[in-house]
Protein backbone atom coordinates (compact mmCIF):
# COMPACT_ATOMS: atom_id res chain seq x y z
CA UNK A 1 0.00 0.00 0.00
CA UNK A 2 2.78 2.45 0.93
CA UNK A 3 4.62 1.65 -2.29
CA UNK A 4 1.56 2.36 -4.44
CA UNK A 5 0.92 5.58 -2.52
CA UNK A 6 4.51 6.67 -3.16
CA UNK A 7 4.31 5.91 -6.89
CA UNK A 8 0.94 7.69 -7.17
CA UNK A 9 2.26 10.85 -5.51
CA UNK A 10 5.48 10.68 -7.53
CA UNK A 11 3.44 10.51 -10.74
CA UNK A 12 1.29 13.47 -9.74
CA UNK A 13 4.36 15.58 -8.97
CA UNK A 14 5.92 14.78 -12.36
CA UNK A 15 2.60 15.71 -13.99
CA UNK A 16 2.59 19.00 -12.07
CA UNK A 17 6.10 19.88 -13.24
CA UNK A 18 5.09 19.10 -16.82
CA UNK A 19 2.00 21.25 -16.38
CA UNK A 20 4.14 24.27 -15.52
CA UNK A 21 6.39 23.43 -18.44
CA UNK A 22 3.40 23.55 -20.78
CA UNK A 23 2.33 26.91 -19.32
CA UNK A 24 5.86 28.21 -19.85
CA UNK A 25 6.11 26.83 -23.38
CA UNK A 26 2.80 28.39 -24.39
CA UNK A 27 3.23 31.81 -22.80
CA UNK A 28 6.95 32.56 -22.54
CA UNK A 29 8.70 30.96 -25.53
CA UNK A 30 8.51 32.27 -29.07
CA UNK A 31 10.20 29.36 -30.83
CA UNK A 32 9.42 26.38 -28.59
CA UNK A 33 5.66 26.72 -28.17
CA UNK A 34 4.30 23.16 -28.09
CA UNK A 35 1.08 24.33 -29.73
CA UNK A 36 2.92 25.45 -32.87
CA UNK A 37 5.60 22.75 -33.24
CA UNK A 38 6.48 19.28 -32.09
CA UNK A 39 8.74 19.70 -29.10
CA UNK A 40 10.06 16.94 -26.88
CA UNK A 41 8.18 16.45 -23.63
CA UNK A 42 11.67 16.29 -22.13
CA UNK A 43 12.20 19.97 -22.91
CA UNK A 44 8.72 20.70 -21.55
CA UNK A 45 9.85 19.08 -18.30
CA UNK A 46 12.98 21.24 -18.14
CA UNK A 47 10.80 24.30 -18.79
CA UNK A 48 8.66 23.17 -15.85
CA UNK A 49 11.66 23.00 -13.52
CA UNK A 50 12.87 26.40 -14.76
CA UNK A 51 9.47 28.08 -14.35
CA UNK A 52 8.81 26.45 -10.96
CA UNK A 53 12.15 27.77 -9.65
CA UNK A 54 11.22 31.32 -10.67
CA UNK A 55 7.83 30.96 -8.95
CA UNK A 56 9.51 29.55 -5.84
CA UNK A 57 12.06 32.35 -5.57
CA UNK A 58 9.42 35.06 -5.99
CA UNK A 59 6.74 33.63 -3.70
CA UNK A 60 9.25 33.04 -0.90
CA UNK A 61 9.71 36.81 -0.67
CA UNK A 62 6.09 36.97 0.46
CA UNK A 63 5.39 33.82 2.46
CA UNK A 64 6.78 30.44 3.43
CA UNK A 65 6.06 27.44 1.22
CA UNK A 66 3.65 25.88 3.66
CA UNK A 67 1.12 23.15 3.12
CA UNK A 68 -1.58 25.39 1.61
CA UNK A 69 0.81 27.19 -0.72
CA UNK A 70 2.28 23.95 -2.02
CA UNK A 71 -1.04 22.16 -2.44
CA UNK A 72 -2.29 25.05 -4.58
CA UNK A 73 0.95 25.08 -6.58
CA UNK A 74 0.87 21.33 -7.25
CA UNK A 75 -2.85 21.35 -8.06
CA UNK A 76 -2.48 24.13 -10.65
CA UNK A 77 0.33 22.18 -12.33
CA UNK A 78 -1.70 18.96 -12.51
CA UNK A 79 -4.80 20.71 -13.85
CA UNK A 80 -2.70 22.52 -16.45
CA UNK A 81 -1.13 19.26 -17.60
CA UNK A 82 -4.48 17.50 -17.94
CA UNK A 83 -6.08 20.50 -19.66
CA UNK A 84 -3.34 20.86 -22.26
CA UNK A 85 -3.23 17.09 -22.72
CA UNK A 86 -6.94 17.10 -23.57
CA UNK A 87 -6.71 20.10 -25.92
CA UNK A 88 -3.61 18.96 -27.77
CA UNK A 89 -4.68 17.36 -31.02
CA UNK A 90 -1.27 15.88 -31.77
CA UNK A 91 0.26 13.28 -29.53
CA UNK A 92 1.94 14.93 -26.54
CA UNK A 93 3.26 11.96 -24.55
CA UNK A 94 5.77 9.88 -26.49
CA UNK A 95 6.70 6.25 -25.92
CA UNK A 96 10.21 7.45 -25.08
CA UNK A 97 8.93 9.54 -22.17
CA UNK A 98 6.82 6.65 -20.88
CA UNK A 99 9.89 4.37 -21.02
CA UNK A 100 12.07 6.90 -19.18
CA UNK A 101 9.38 7.43 -16.55
CA UNK A 102 8.94 3.69 -15.95
CA UNK A 103 12.64 2.87 -15.78
CA UNK A 104 13.10 5.68 -13.23
CA UNK A 105 11.40 3.41 -10.68
CA UNK A 106 14.70 1.55 -10.35
CA UNK A 107 16.42 4.66 -9.02
CA UNK A 108 13.85 6.67 -7.01
CA UNK A 109 13.85 4.22 -4.11
CA UNK A 110 16.77 4.40 -1.70
CA UNK A 111 17.44 4.43 2.03
CA UNK A 112 20.64 6.45 2.36
CA UNK A 113 20.66 9.92 0.84
CA UNK A 114 23.50 12.06 -0.43
CA UNK A 115 25.97 12.95 2.35
CA UNK A 116 25.03 16.63 2.10
CA UNK A 117 21.31 15.92 2.48
CA UNK A 118 21.40 15.47 6.28
CA UNK A 119 24.18 18.05 6.58
CA UNK A 120 22.43 21.04 5.03
CA UNK A 121 20.14 20.25 2.05
CA UNK A 122 17.17 19.16 4.17
CA UNK A 123 17.64 22.06 6.60
CA UNK A 124 17.67 24.67 3.85
CA UNK A 125 14.58 23.22 2.17
CA UNK A 126 12.78 23.02 5.50
CA UNK A 127 13.64 26.64 6.27
CA UNK A 128 12.01 27.75 3.01
CA UNK A 129 8.85 25.78 3.90
CA UNK A 130 8.73 27.34 7.39
CA UNK A 131 9.78 30.94 6.71
CA UNK A 132 9.80 33.51 3.98
CA UNK A 133 13.32 34.39 2.89
CA UNK A 134 15.68 34.92 5.84
CA UNK A 135 18.99 36.76 5.92
CA UNK A 136 22.22 35.57 7.54
CA UNK A 137 21.36 31.88 7.90
CA UNK A 138 25.03 31.04 7.31
CA UNK A 139 25.72 31.95 10.93
CA UNK A 140 24.11 28.68 11.98
CA UNK A 141 26.61 26.65 9.92
CA UNK A 142 29.07 27.40 7.14
CA UNK A 143 27.21 24.90 4.92
CA UNK A 144 24.16 27.17 4.78
CA UNK A 145 26.13 29.53 2.54
CA UNK A 146 25.61 26.99 -0.27
CA UNK A 147 22.24 27.87 -1.73
CA UNK A 148 20.88 26.23 -4.87
CA UNK A 149 17.75 26.77 -6.91
CA UNK A 150 17.02 23.06 -6.46
CA UNK A 151 16.35 23.75 -2.77
CA UNK A 152 13.74 26.32 -3.76
CA UNK A 153 12.31 23.92 -6.32
CA UNK A 154 12.01 21.10 -3.80
CA UNK A 155 10.43 23.36 -1.19
CA UNK A 156 7.32 23.46 -3.42
CA UNK A 157 6.61 19.77 -2.85
CA UNK A 158 6.23 19.48 0.92
CA UNK A 159 2.61 18.85 1.91
CA UNK A 160 0.79 16.77 4.48
CA UNK A 161 0.74 14.02 1.84
CA UNK A 162 4.39 14.15 0.80
CA UNK A 163 6.23 15.13 3.97
CA UNK A 164 9.98 15.54 3.39
CA UNK A 165 10.23 12.43 1.22
CA UNK A 166 10.07 13.76 -2.34
CA UNK A 167 13.15 15.98 -2.44
CA UNK A 168 14.63 13.83 -5.18
CA UNK A 169 12.00 15.04 -7.66
CA UNK A 170 14.36 17.62 -9.17
CA UNK A 171 17.21 15.19 -9.78
CA UNK A 172 15.01 12.41 -11.14
CA UNK A 173 13.14 14.98 -13.23
CA UNK A 174 16.40 16.02 -14.89
CA UNK A 175 17.24 12.36 -15.58
CA UNK A 176 13.79 11.51 -17.01
CA UNK A 177 13.51 14.63 -19.14
CA UNK A 178 17.03 14.49 -20.56
CA UNK A 179 16.78 10.75 -21.27
CA UNK A 180 13.56 11.51 -23.16
CA UNK A 181 15.22 14.27 -25.20
CA UNK A 182 18.19 12.05 -26.07
CA UNK A 183 16.16 8.98 -27.05
CA UNK A 184 13.96 11.11 -29.28
CA UNK A 185 17.07 12.68 -30.84
CA UNK A 186 18.47 9.22 -31.53
CA UNK A 187 15.42 7.36 -32.81
CA UNK A 188 13.64 10.13 -34.71
CA UNK A 189 16.26 10.04 -37.46
CA UNK A 190 15.38 9.29 -41.06
CA UNK A 191 16.69 5.94 -42.25
CA UNK A 192 19.13 7.47 -44.72
CA UNK A 193 20.37 10.21 -42.39
CA UNK A 194 24.09 10.33 -41.63
CA UNK A 195 25.08 10.06 -38.00
CA UNK A 196 26.64 13.35 -36.89
CA UNK A 197 28.52 14.60 -33.83
CA UNK A 198 25.34 15.48 -31.93
CA UNK A 199 24.06 11.96 -32.43
CA UNK A 200 27.14 10.34 -30.90
CA UNK A 201 27.29 12.91 -28.09
CA UNK A 202 23.66 12.04 -27.30
CA UNK A 203 24.65 8.40 -26.83
CA UNK A 204 27.59 9.51 -24.66
CA UNK A 205 25.30 11.58 -22.44
CA UNK A 206 22.88 8.67 -22.04
CA UNK A 207 25.83 6.54 -20.91
CA UNK A 208 27.09 9.19 -18.47
CA UNK A 209 23.63 9.72 -16.99
CA UNK A 210 22.58 6.09 -16.64
CA UNK A 211 25.81 4.16 -16.14
CA UNK A 212 28.08 6.53 -14.22
CA UNK A 213 25.30 8.50 -12.49
CA UNK A 214 22.99 5.53 -11.92
CA UNK A 215 22.61 6.11 -8.17
CA UNK A 216 20.15 8.98 -7.73
CA UNK A 217 20.99 9.50 -4.06
CA UNK A 218 24.51 10.60 -5.07
CA UNK A 219 23.33 13.35 -7.41
CA UNK A 220 22.96 16.16 -4.88
CA UNK A 221 23.04 19.42 -6.83
CA UNK A 222 26.35 18.77 -8.62
CA UNK A 223 25.46 15.99 -11.03
CA UNK A 224 22.22 17.53 -12.26
CA UNK A 225 24.17 20.63 -13.31
CA UNK A 226 26.81 18.49 -15.06
CA UNK A 227 24.18 16.52 -16.98
CA UNK A 228 22.56 19.77 -18.09
CA UNK A 229 25.91 21.18 -19.19
CA UNK A 230 26.46 18.15 -21.42
CA UNK A 231 23.04 18.81 -22.97
CA UNK A 232 24.09 22.45 -23.48
CA UNK A 233 27.18 21.20 -25.36
CA UNK A 234 24.96 19.20 -27.73
CA UNK A 235 22.72 22.22 -28.33
CA UNK A 236 25.77 24.45 -28.88
CA UNK A 237 27.23 22.07 -31.47
CA UNK A 238 23.89 21.90 -33.27
CA UNK A 239 23.95 25.69 -33.53
CA UNK A 240 27.61 25.96 -34.55
CA UNK A 241 27.10 23.44 -37.36
CA UNK A 242 24.53 25.71 -38.99
CA UNK A 243 25.29 28.80 -41.06
CA UNK A 244 21.93 30.25 -40.14
CA UNK A 245 20.76 30.80 -36.57
CA UNK A 246 18.25 28.17 -35.41
CA UNK A 247 16.13 30.30 -33.13
CA UNK A 248 14.47 27.38 -31.37
CA UNK A 249 17.83 25.82 -30.41
CA UNK A 250 19.27 29.16 -29.26
CA UNK A 251 16.21 29.76 -27.10
CA UNK A 252 16.67 26.30 -25.57
CA UNK A 253 20.34 27.07 -24.91
CA UNK A 254 19.40 30.26 -23.04
CA UNK A 255 16.98 28.34 -20.80
CA UNK A 256 19.36 25.43 -20.14
CA UNK A 257 22.29 27.67 -19.25
CA UNK A 258 20.11 29.82 -16.97
CA UNK A 259 18.96 26.65 -15.23
CA UNK A 260 22.53 25.34 -14.85
CA UNK A 261 23.84 28.55 -13.25
CA UNK A 262 20.89 28.78 -10.86
CA UNK A 263 21.48 25.20 -9.68
CA UNK A 264 25.22 25.68 -9.14
CA UNK A 265 26.38 29.27 -9.35
CA UNK A 266 30.06 28.53 -10.04
CA UNK A 267 28.98 27.11 -13.42
CA UNK A 268 28.73 30.72 -14.55
CA UNK A 269 32.30 30.12 -15.72
CA UNK A 270 31.00 27.46 -18.13
CA UNK A 271 28.89 30.08 -19.89
CA UNK A 272 31.99 30.81 -21.99
CA UNK A 273 30.49 28.14 -24.27
CA UNK A 274 27.30 30.20 -24.57
CA UNK A 275 29.43 33.24 -25.41
CA UNK A 276 31.11 31.29 -28.23
CA UNK A 277 27.74 30.47 -29.79
CA UNK A 278 26.48 34.02 -29.25
CA UNK A 279 29.48 35.54 -31.05
CA UNK A 280 28.95 33.30 -34.08
CA UNK A 281 25.66 35.01 -34.86
CA UNK A 282 25.78 38.35 -33.01
CA UNK A 283 28.19 40.99 -31.75
CA UNK A 284 28.35 42.36 -28.23
CA UNK A 285 26.73 45.53 -29.54
CA UNK A 286 23.67 43.48 -30.60
CA UNK A 287 22.65 42.68 -27.03
CA UNK A 288 19.47 44.81 -27.08
CA UNK A 289 18.52 43.31 -30.42
CA UNK A 290 19.03 39.80 -28.98
CA UNK A 291 16.74 40.58 -26.05
CA UNK A 292 14.10 41.66 -28.56
CA UNK A 293 14.48 38.49 -30.64
CA UNK A 294 14.62 36.23 -27.57
CA UNK A 295 12.42 37.69 -24.79
CA UNK A 296 13.10 34.56 -22.71
CA UNK A 297 16.45 36.23 -21.95
CA UNK A 298 14.56 38.47 -19.54
CA UNK A 299 13.52 35.40 -17.58
CA UNK A 300 17.08 34.10 -17.73
CA UNK A 301 18.24 37.43 -16.30
CA UNK A 302 15.48 37.25 -13.69
CA UNK A 303 16.44 33.78 -12.44
CA UNK A 304 20.10 34.84 -12.36
CA UNK A 305 19.20 37.95 -10.33
CA UNK A 306 17.09 35.89 -7.94
CA UNK A 307 19.97 33.44 -7.53
CA UNK A 308 22.34 36.33 -6.75
CA UNK A 309 19.88 37.73 -4.23
CA UNK A 310 19.52 34.37 -2.48
CA UNK A 311 23.32 34.24 -2.21
CA UNK A 312 23.41 37.74 -0.72
CA UNK A 313 20.66 36.85 1.74
CA UNK A 314 22.44 33.72 2.96
CA UNK A 315 26.08 34.83 3.01
CA UNK A 316 26.40 38.49 2.05
CA UNK A 317 28.20 37.41 -1.15
CA UNK A 318 27.09 37.74 -4.75
CA UNK A 319 28.66 34.37 -5.58
CA UNK A 320 29.75 32.41 -2.54
CA UNK A 321 32.57 31.40 -1.95
CA UNK A 322 34.25 33.90 -4.31
CA UNK A 323 35.61 36.29 -1.69
CA UNK A 324 35.85 39.42 -3.85
CA UNK A 325 32.07 39.25 -4.35
CA UNK A 326 31.49 39.45 -0.57
CA UNK A 327 30.75 42.66 1.29
CA UNK A 328 31.45 43.30 4.97
CA UNK A 329 28.98 46.17 4.80
CA UNK A 330 26.15 43.62 4.93
CA UNK A 331 25.85 43.21 8.69
CA UNK A 332 24.24 39.78 8.34
CA UNK A 333 27.00 38.53 6.04
CA UNK A 334 29.33 35.68 6.84
CA UNK A 335 32.32 38.03 6.55
CA UNK A 336 34.96 38.30 3.84
CA UNK A 337 37.78 36.93 6.03
CA UNK A 338 35.69 33.92 6.98
CA UNK A 339 34.84 33.34 3.31
CA UNK A 340 38.53 33.44 2.37
CA UNK A 341 39.22 30.87 5.07
CA UNK A 342 36.33 28.73 3.87
CA UNK A 343 37.56 28.93 0.28
CA UNK A 344 40.96 27.72 1.40
CA UNK A 345 39.33 24.79 3.20
CA UNK A 346 37.30 23.84 0.11
CA UNK A 347 40.45 23.96 -2.02
CA UNK A 348 42.39 21.80 0.46
CA UNK A 349 39.54 19.29 0.58
CA UNK A 350 39.18 19.09 -3.20
CA UNK A 351 42.95 18.64 -3.53
CA UNK A 352 42.89 15.62 -1.20
CA UNK A 353 44.44 17.50 1.73
CA UNK A 354 41.54 16.71 4.01
CA UNK A 355 38.86 14.10 4.51
CA UNK A 356 36.59 12.99 7.36
CA UNK A 357 39.55 11.00 8.70
CA UNK A 358 42.55 13.30 8.25
CA UNK A 359 43.77 16.76 7.25
CA UNK A 360 47.18 18.28 6.52
CA UNK A 361 48.67 20.51 9.18
CA UNK A 362 49.64 23.56 7.12
CA UNK A 363 47.04 24.55 4.53
CA UNK A 364 49.06 27.40 3.00
CA UNK A 365 52.16 25.27 2.54
CA UNK A 366 50.11 22.44 1.10
CA UNK A 367 48.46 24.71 -1.49
CA UNK A 368 51.67 26.56 -2.40
CA UNK A 369 52.64 25.99 -6.04
CA UNK A 370 51.99 22.31 -6.75
CA UNK A 371 52.91 20.82 -3.38
CA UNK A 372 49.49 19.20 -3.27
CA UNK A 373 49.85 17.24 -6.52
CA UNK A 374 51.71 14.16 -5.10
CA UNK A 375 49.12 13.82 -2.32
CA UNK A 376 46.26 14.27 -4.80
CA UNK A 377 47.72 11.56 -7.03
CA UNK A 378 48.14 9.19 -4.10
CA UNK A 379 44.82 9.85 -2.38
CA UNK A 380 42.46 10.85 -5.19
CA UNK A 381 43.87 9.97 -8.60
CA UNK A 382 44.24 6.41 -7.32
CA UNK A 383 41.54 5.17 -7.24
CA UNK A 384 38.63 7.62 -7.57
CA UNK A 385 39.80 9.54 -10.62
CA UNK A 386 41.54 6.64 -12.34
CA UNK A 387 38.51 4.33 -11.93
CA UNK A 388 36.27 6.90 -13.58
CA UNK A 389 38.76 7.75 -16.34
CA UNK A 390 39.34 4.08 -17.18
CA UNK A 391 35.57 3.59 -17.18
CA UNK A 392 35.19 6.35 -19.76
CA UNK A 393 37.95 4.83 -21.91
CA UNK A 394 36.27 1.43 -21.65
CA UNK A 395 32.95 2.90 -22.77
CA UNK A 396 34.55 4.61 -25.75
CA UNK A 397 36.31 1.34 -26.65
CA UNK A 398 32.96 -0.45 -26.63
CA UNK A 399 31.51 2.22 -28.92
CA UNK A 400 34.57 1.99 -31.17
CA UNK A 401 34.24 -1.76 -31.63
CA UNK A 402 30.46 -1.46 -32.03
CA UNK A 403 30.64 1.03 -34.89
CA UNK A 404 34.04 -0.11 -36.29
CA UNK A 405 35.22 3.01 -38.13
CA UNK A 406 37.23 2.12 -41.24
CA UNK A 407 39.77 4.91 -40.81
CA UNK A 408 40.91 7.17 -37.97
CA UNK A 409 39.97 10.48 -39.55
CA UNK A 410 40.05 13.81 -37.71
CA UNK A 411 39.55 16.05 -40.74
CA UNK A 412 36.73 18.07 -39.14
CA UNK A 413 38.45 18.47 -35.80
CA UNK A 414 39.66 21.98 -36.69
CA UNK A 415 36.03 22.99 -37.17
CA UNK A 416 35.34 22.18 -33.52
CA UNK A 417 38.74 23.23 -32.16
CA UNK A 418 37.31 26.27 -30.36
CA UNK A 419 34.87 24.06 -28.44
CA UNK A 420 37.55 21.55 -27.56
CA UNK A 421 39.84 24.35 -26.36
CA UNK A 422 37.02 25.50 -24.08
CA UNK A 423 36.79 21.97 -22.67
CA UNK A 424 40.56 21.96 -22.07
CA UNK A 425 40.47 25.44 -20.52
CA UNK A 426 37.68 24.46 -18.15
CA UNK A 427 39.48 21.20 -17.32
CA UNK A 428 42.67 23.15 -16.53
CA UNK A 429 40.70 25.50 -14.26
CA UNK A 430 39.11 22.49 -12.60
CA UNK A 431 42.47 20.80 -11.99
CA UNK A 432 44.17 23.93 -10.66
CA UNK A 433 41.39 25.04 -8.32
CA UNK A 434 39.01 22.23 -7.34
CA UNK A 435 40.10 18.85 -8.78
CA UNK A 436 37.30 16.72 -7.37
CA UNK A 437 35.03 15.01 -9.89
CA UNK A 438 31.86 16.31 -8.28
CA UNK A 439 32.92 19.91 -9.00
CA UNK A 440 32.53 19.64 -12.76
CA UNK A 441 35.15 16.94 -13.29
CA UNK A 442 32.78 14.18 -14.35
CA UNK A 443 31.45 15.99 -17.39
CA UNK A 444 34.74 17.69 -18.37
CA UNK A 445 36.81 14.49 -18.22
CA UNK A 446 34.13 12.68 -20.25
CA UNK A 447 33.95 15.41 -22.89
CA UNK A 448 37.72 15.82 -23.26
CA UNK A 449 38.16 12.04 -23.56
CA UNK A 450 35.16 11.27 -25.75
CA UNK A 451 35.21 14.19 -28.17
CA UNK A 452 38.06 12.91 -30.42
CA UNK A 453 36.29 9.52 -30.64
CA UNK A 454 33.05 11.29 -31.56
CA UNK A 455 34.80 13.23 -34.33
CA UNK A 456 36.17 9.96 -35.74
CA UNK A 457 32.74 8.31 -35.63
CA UNK A 458 31.04 11.29 -37.29
CA UNK A 459 33.63 11.34 -40.10
CA UNK A 460 32.67 7.82 -41.19
CA UNK A 461 29.37 9.00 -42.68
CA UNK A 462 27.49 6.11 -41.09
CA UNK A 463 23.88 5.81 -42.21
CA UNK A 464 21.32 5.55 -39.44
CA UNK A 465 19.54 2.49 -40.87
CA UNK A 466 22.80 0.57 -41.32
CA UNK A 467 23.83 1.10 -37.69
CA UNK A 468 20.43 0.70 -36.06
CA UNK A 469 21.25 -2.72 -34.59
CA UNK A 470 24.41 -1.41 -32.91
CA UNK A 471 22.53 1.63 -31.61
CA UNK A 472 19.77 -0.47 -30.09
CA UNK A 473 22.26 -2.91 -28.60
CA UNK A 474 24.31 -0.17 -26.93
CA UNK A 475 21.19 1.45 -25.44
CA UNK A 476 19.84 -1.92 -24.33
CA UNK A 477 23.11 -2.61 -22.50
CA UNK A 478 23.05 0.88 -20.93
CA UNK A 479 19.57 0.46 -19.46
CA UNK A 480 20.24 -3.12 -18.36
CA UNK A 481 23.30 -1.84 -16.47
CA UNK A 482 21.23 1.02 -15.02
CA UNK A 483 18.51 -1.36 -13.85
CA UNK A 484 20.88 -4.08 -12.66
CA UNK A 485 23.11 -1.76 -10.64
CA UNK A 486 20.09 -0.19 -8.96
CA UNK A 487 18.57 -3.60 -8.18
CA UNK A 488 21.88 -4.68 -6.68
CA UNK A 489 21.96 -1.43 -4.66
CA UNK A 490 18.45 -2.09 -3.33
CA UNK A 491 19.45 -5.61 -2.29
CA UNK A 492 22.48 -4.21 -0.45
CA UNK A 493 20.38 -1.56 1.27
CA UNK A 494 17.95 -4.26 2.36
CA UNK A 495 20.79 -6.34 3.80
CA UNK A 496 22.58 -3.43 5.48
CA UNK A 497 19.73 -1.12 6.55
CA UNK A 498 16.76 -3.51 6.43
CA UNK A 499 15.26 -1.22 3.78
CA UNK A 500 12.05 -2.77 2.46
CA UNK A 501 10.48 -0.54 -0.18
CA UNK A 502 7.24 -2.54 -0.07
CA UNK A 503 6.70 -1.56 3.57
CA UNK A 504 8.31 1.88 3.57
CA UNK A 505 9.70 3.27 0.29
CA UNK A 506 10.88 6.53 1.86
CA UNK A 507 14.51 7.40 2.41
CA UNK A 508 15.80 7.70 5.96
CA UNK A 509 15.35 10.96 7.86
CA UNK A 510 16.49 11.37 11.46
CA UNK A 511 15.87 14.25 13.84
CA UNK A 512 19.50 15.40 13.69
CA UNK A 513 19.15 15.98 9.93
CA UNK A 514 17.36 19.27 10.68
CA UNK A 515 20.55 21.08 11.64
CA UNK A 516 19.35 24.64 11.18
CA UNK A 517 16.11 24.06 13.00
CA UNK A 518 17.96 22.35 15.89
CA UNK A 519 20.40 25.28 16.04
CA UNK A 520 17.55 27.76 16.28
CA UNK A 521 16.08 25.76 19.15
CA UNK A 522 19.47 25.86 20.86
CA UNK A 523 20.37 29.51 20.25
CA UNK A 524 16.99 31.16 20.82
CA UNK A 525 14.58 31.02 23.71
CA UNK A 526 11.71 30.91 21.23
CA UNK A 527 12.89 29.81 17.78
CA UNK A 528 9.76 31.18 16.13
CA UNK A 529 10.30 34.77 17.28
CA UNK A 530 12.87 37.28 16.11
CA UNK A 531 14.05 40.01 18.49
CA UNK A 532 17.47 40.68 20.00
CA UNK A 533 16.68 39.72 23.60
CA UNK A 534 15.36 36.35 22.43
CA UNK A 535 18.90 35.07 21.85
CA UNK A 536 20.88 32.94 24.28
CA UNK A 537 24.05 33.03 22.15
CA UNK A 538 26.18 35.42 20.06
CA UNK A 539 23.83 34.93 17.13
CA UNK A 540 21.14 37.59 17.25
CA UNK A 541 18.00 38.19 15.24
CA UNK A 542 16.20 41.38 14.37
CA UNK A 543 13.35 42.19 12.04
CA UNK A 544 13.64 44.71 9.24
CA UNK A 545 10.52 45.24 7.12
CA UNK A 546 9.17 42.03 8.66
CA UNK A 547 12.15 39.94 7.45
CA UNK A 548 14.39 38.00 9.85
CA UNK A 549 18.04 39.07 9.85
CA UNK A 550 20.47 36.85 11.76
CA UNK A 551 23.88 38.26 12.61
CA UNK A 552 26.82 37.64 14.85
CA UNK A 553 26.90 40.13 17.69
CA UNK A 554 30.55 41.06 17.06
CA UNK A 555 29.77 41.85 13.41
CA UNK A 556 27.18 44.47 14.16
Amino acid sequence: MELFKFIFIYTLLIMSVLGYGLIFSKNFTLYNNFQNKNISLGYIGLFGIFFSIIISYITNFIFPHNNLHNLIFIFIGIISFLTFLKKKNKKLISKYFIFCYLISFFSIFYFKSHDDFPYYHLSLITNITENKIEFGISHFDIAFNHVSSLFYFHSLFKTFLTGDYFYQIGQIGVVIFINTILLENIFKNKSNKLLNISFFLSICLIILTNVFFYRLAEHGTDRSAQILFFLAVILAINLLEENKLKKDSFELLIIVFSLIISIKSFYILYSILFLLVYLKFFTLADILKVFKIFPVLYLGLLIFSLMIFSNIAASGCLLYPVSFTCFDSFFWGYGKEQVISAMQWYEVWSKAGASPNYRVDNFEEYLHNFNWVPYWIENYFFNKFSDYFLGVLFVMSIMYFSFLPKKIILINFKKYLSIYLIFLLLLAEWFLNHPALRYGGFVLVFLVTAFPFVIVFANQNFQYKKKLIQIRLILLIVFIIFSGRNINRLINEYNIYDYNLLKNPNYSIQSNFYNMQNSKNLFFKDPYKCYENNSSSKIKCKKIFDYNFYYNEKNN
